[in-house]
């Protein structure tokens, strides 16, 4: 038998996908220090560029003007925390797979020695 298509599933049929907070505490759980150094270099690596952009003219839509370029930067960049975690998620699954090839980086930059 199949189900009418007016039948709206209950909600213990719907597995509600996890929010990217509770994403992001999986991820630590399983990656550990490995997240954490993806996650602070998509930072750093994006506070520096927008930095680079406000010095060479770029402007932001509130960052910069009085604030200074470092002070601008940081703001633009918490904008993009969203994204950045979403690249965190993406990123760090694959690349813990292919440090697996090059032992001593593997091991600095997640603390297993396997």
């Amino acid at each position: 038998m199949t189900p009418n298509s007016d039948e709206t599933p209950t909600p213990q049929a719907v597995a509600a996908k996890p929010s990217l907070k509770e994403r992001f505490k999986t991820l630590m759980a399983d990656y550990g220090r490995l997240a954490i150094w993806v996650y602070f270099t998509i930072f750093f690596g994006c506070w520096a560029g927008i930095a680079v952009a406000i010095h060479l003219g770029f402007q932001f839509e509130g960052a910069g003007g009085t604030t200074g370029t470092v002070l601008g930067a940081y703001a633009a960049t918490k904008v993009t925390q969203p994204l950045r975690i979403l690249a965190t998620l993406g990123l760090t699954p694959p690349l813990e797979r292919v440090l697996r090839a090059v032992p001593k980086l593997h091991r600095f930059l997640t603390g297993h020695t396997s």
